[in-house]
């Protein structure tokens, strides 16, 4: 069991390629398609079009168990039979232990462009967009069991915590994962525009596809170890549901089995945002004959923007795998010391089948999408520098324990933009505790981040780590030049 976690949370720390993806990026003006899932809000752009050749984002986060850093960059130190001892360590305050890990990829050929009348052309924006997203999470796992399952039920644990024996619980208890793909059209337009003041406001629809999900969760939890490697689990009433692309990608054949996960029914989800822009200076589109020169349409940059936004709001059904459903739980005695789960998921639910009883039987179960409330403010100070504060807010809304979700984040950003180059330098504090220092590069059409550099680099311990980036075709307004022939009063 101990070496499964730490296999585990490695694993989602070094190899999983959604935290909140771009974090520098999120309420800037020169995202673009790229954050349309933090704000659909997209009109009054300075890109004229935004092409996306390929974009992912990576994240891991906990506020449990601290890695050292070197493991990121050298997977093979996990091997080291002191491990645990030397590279690791614990956060022990007493709260709760939670664990997220999370991925996006941003497809080819996502696309926005803007529109609109001679004088105002980038008053609408249109976008597609598609994604493969997949998150895990485990919520409120008590610190005494989180240590019992660090240590690994064993002696290390028993000298540690002092388990054996003792009347334990655990409320509100919750393992969850789902994947999906989305397709997403975006419309954007400018609704208000008076003086100095502009608003837009913009919405996705999306059509949803459920690949795998499951979860696990029980409000109260009530347990004792009678002795080491023995089990007694008390009058607990157990929320348990997973669909065949779990067992599919569990188990021993999952490369063969990757065409289950395409089996079940999409649905839909929305996203929805409005942004107001304060522009003190909106002279656009000014035809300048000076030098025997014009010039084209070029949209100010704002002085200040402000927006809010509401993300996948939806859910997924699948259908119910053999041996799923909520169970009760009231065993005495079990003896778990050589419990093994060869086939993943699938093992463990044949386990549950033989020893518990079955409460509900369902040939179908919901999850909620991570819902999410993004709010930002971006002020340019002057000549490309400003600052951008903004919060992703994703409460676990579920009472029944089936929705995933991101990771609570609120972040101060320092930035310096052009159309063609951009250095944003996030610095932001999650509700796991973990403050995180990051730089994001706009290079052309190259982007390329992470929202903690500090701690890939310099941290000892790393409690969580991101990393970004993006190949994009961009296209911005820019100045049309023309001779202007005085002989015969007209441009050539």
């Amino acid at each position: 069991m101990k070496r499964l976690l730490i296999s585990f949370v490695v694993v989602l720390i070094v190899i999983t390629t959604r935290a909140q993806y771009f974090t520098g990026l999120n309420g800037s003006q020169y995202a673009g398609i790229t954050t349309v899932d933090f704000n659909p809000a997209i009109a009054n752009s300075p890109f004229i079009a935004d092409i996306n050749i390929i974009g992912f984002g990576a994240a891991a986060n906990n506020n449990y168990v601290g890695f050292d850093h070197r493991v990121i960059f050298h997977p093979s130190i996990v091997n080291d039979p002191n491990f645990q001892t030397h590279h690791t360590t614990e956060r022990l305050n007493g709260k709760t232990k939670n664990a997220y890990a999370g991925t996006t990829v941003q497809g080819p050929l996502s696309f926005m462009f803007s529109f609109g009348p001679k004088k105002h052309r980038n008053r609408n924006a249109i976008g597609f967009s598609y994604h493969f997203n997949a998150i895990a999470n485990a919520d409120h796992v008590d610190q005494t069991l989180a240590r019992i399952a660090y240590y690994g039920a064993g002696n290390n644990a028993q000298a540690v915590t002092h388990f054996v024996g003792e009347n334990l619980t655990n409320t509100n208890l919750g393992i969850k994962t789902l994947a999906w793909n989305d397709f997403g059209i975006t419309y954007s337009r400018v609704i208000y525009e008076k003086g100095d003041n502009l608003i837009k406001v913009g919405g996705t629809l999306k059509l949803i596809e459920p690949l795998a999900g499951g979860y696990m969760y029980s409000n109260y939890l009530s347990y004792k170890w009678p002795e080491q490697g023995m089990l007694s689990i008390n009058k607990t009433n157990v929320n348990y549901s997973y669909s065949q692309g779990i067992v599919a990608s569990t188990s021993q054949n999952s490369f063969q089995n990757m065409a289950s996960f395409r089996n079940e029914s999409p649905s839909l989800a929305a996203d929805m945002g409005v942004v107001y822009e304060w522009n003190p200076d909106k002279s656009k589109d000014v035809m300048e004959m000076d030098c025997g020169t014009t010039s084209g349409y070029v949209p100010k940059p704002y002085k200040l923007a402000a927006g809010a936004s509401i993300i996948d709001f939806g859910a997924v059904r699948f259908k119910e795998a053999a041996n799923g459903g909520n169970f009760y739980a009231n065993i005495q005695d079990w003896s778990v010391a050589h419990a093994q789960f060869p086939n993943g998921v699938q093992s463990f639910s044949d386990t549950i089948n033989s020893r518990f009883v079955y409460t509900q039987n369902k040939n179908s179960f919901t999850m909620w999408l991570p819902t999410r409330f993004n709010l930002f403010v971006d002020y340019n100070i002057d000549k490309g520098f400003g600052v951008i504060i903004s919060s992703t807010i994703s409460p676990n809304m579920s009472p029944y324990g089936n929705m995933v979700h991101e990771v609570t984040l609120f972040t101060a950003t320092g930035k310096y933009e052009h159309k063609w180059f951009g250095v944003y330098i996030p610095v932001s504090y999650d509700i796991y505790s973990n403050p995180a220092l990051g730089l994001t590069l706009r290079m052309g059409p190259l982007i390329v981040g992470s929202q903690d550099i500090l701690g890939l680099l310099m941290k000892k311990y790393v409690y969580n780590a991101e990393v970004h980036a993006a190949l994009k075709v961009t296209i911005p307004y820019h100045k049309v030049h023309h001779k202007y022939d005085v002989r015969f009063n007209k441009e050539t």
